[in-house]
């Protein structure tokens, strides 16, 4: 029985020291093409954007998001969705999804300032089949609008606890072998 427990203890220290953060830092271009303030507590927004990110991983990524981000008697829902590519033709998917931590937000107009926000690996091929199920929390900064009427942001975000074992096949991902 003590054997046991010793292994056990050895087991969840290797486990927790084996594992690391992924981390992905993000700039681009956002765009409110629909923004419908109904009251103080009720707004409508149509959402898009074109971005490209870094990662502490062999990852360079880029892709678009689009959806609708609705406030509801002063709560936010956001319904977003992602299609990221690799710089090998990779494909994954992201969404928003509701945090266990409150979300803060700070909105500057119809533009959001700066929020915390919470996100979820989906699917994809390559290494983005490795990340799905991978919860990460991010922080969003909008800069301002830029001639074009975009808003130009930045956006860092971190999923902690990812095994050795994950990172190490993110990173043998090359050339796309497959459709």
């Amino acid at each position: 029985m003590y054997l046991l427990l010793k292994l056990s203890l050895f087991f969840l220290i290797t486990i927790k020291v084996s594992a690391g953060d992924f981390i992905m830092n993000c700039s681009g271009v956002d765009k409110f093409p629909v923004f419908e303030k109904i009251d103080e507590q009720n707004t409508f927004m149509i959402y898009s954007n074109e971005f490209q990110c870094t990662t502490n991983t062999s990852m360079i990524i880029f892709g678009t998001a689009d959806g609708i981000v609705e406030t509801e008697n002063g709560k936010q829902i956001e319904n977003i969705l992602n299609k990221i590519t690799d710089k090998y033709g990779h494909v994954g998917y992201f969404k928003a999804v509701p945090a266990d931590i409150k979300h803060y937000r700070e909105n500057d107009g119809e533009f959001t300032g700066a929020s915390i926000n919470t996100w979820q690996w989906i699917g994809g091929n390559g290494p983005f089949a490795e990340l799905k199920g991978v919860i990460m929390i991010g922080a969003y900064l909008q800069l301002g609008k830029n001639k074009y009427g975009g808003g130009n942001f930045i956006w860092k975000a971190t999923a902690s606890d990812i095994s050795d074992k994950k990172i190490k096949a993110i990173n043998s991902f090359s050339e796309k072998t497959y459709d």
